[in-house]
């Protein structure tokens, strides 16, 4: 449902904000630039906006949006070391607002050479048939210190592979189209690399029941603390 369905004022504004500790909903403080997103729509219901920022959460219809563009502007303004807030009122609107960091009149050192040189993270292959997807899934990953590469299929997957990239771990959806799904993938891969772990993800229930019980399988939808979560679970 749109925002406004039968019109209304949609306003953005910008301004330099200071946050103390008072006024701080999330232990960001200091200096910001809020950028203000707002409309005189219908409003969010309470109990669904403690929800609009998940991964995959959307009130709208199987394949009319994939409940990732709120969860993008979210990881965007976190990496940033910003922080979004949204407030609304049915019936009368919402306001989101996104808050960066203001480095206005701060010398930034340039960085020493030796500071440069970044130790080697642990490389994650994300097999997706969806690029958005695929994109949410990445940034959860590289937030939690992981670098990351992907394919838009288990055969993309299988050689890429092949080709001698080096992988740690492959994190793949279940549901694919394709001669290969998530499940076929994973006995791909135990086979030819059995050392490389695979974690299998999937918000389909009978999708999940497909897989064996030994293969991990992280349900859909999930965030940065349920992939750590999950992540430190296997280790």
């Amino acid at each position: 449902m749109l925002a406004m369905p039968i019109g209304g004022v949609f306003a953005l504004t910008a301004e330099n904000v200071t946050v103390n500790n008072d006024s701080s909903e999330d232990g960001h403080t200091g200096d910001f630039v809020a950028i203000e997103f707002s409309d005189s729509g219908t409003g969010i219901p309470p109990d669904l906006l403690s929800k609009i920022f998940d991964p995959f959460f959307t009130t709208k219809e199987v394949g009319k949006g994939s409940g990732l563009g709120l969860s993008q502007v979210y990881g965007f303004a976190h990496q940033a070391e910003g922080t979004v807030r949204a407030e609304s009122k049915v019936g009368l609107g919402t306001a989101i607002t996104v808050y960066l960091p203001s480095y206005a009149g701060v010398a930034i050192e340039a960085p020493k050479i030796a500071d440069t040189a970044r130790a080697a993270r642990p490389m994650v292959l994300i097999v997706d048939d969806s690029a958005e997807v695929a994109e949410v899934t990445s940034s959860l990953f590289e937030h939690l210190g992981y670098d990351t590469v992907y394919c838009e299929s288990a055969e993309a997957a299988l050689r890429l592979l092949a080709d001698g990239t080096k992988i740690d771990l492959v994190f793949s959806d279940i549901v694919m189209p394709g001669t290969i799904d998530g499940v076929g993938l994973a006995s791909e891969v135990q086979a030819r690399y059995p050392h490389l772990p695979i974690i299998l993800t999937t918000g389909y229930s009978d999708a999940a029941q497909t897989a064996p019980p030994s293969l991990p399988i992280l349900r859909k939808p999930f965030d940065a603390d349920a992939l750590r979560s999950f992540m430190q679970s296997l280790m």
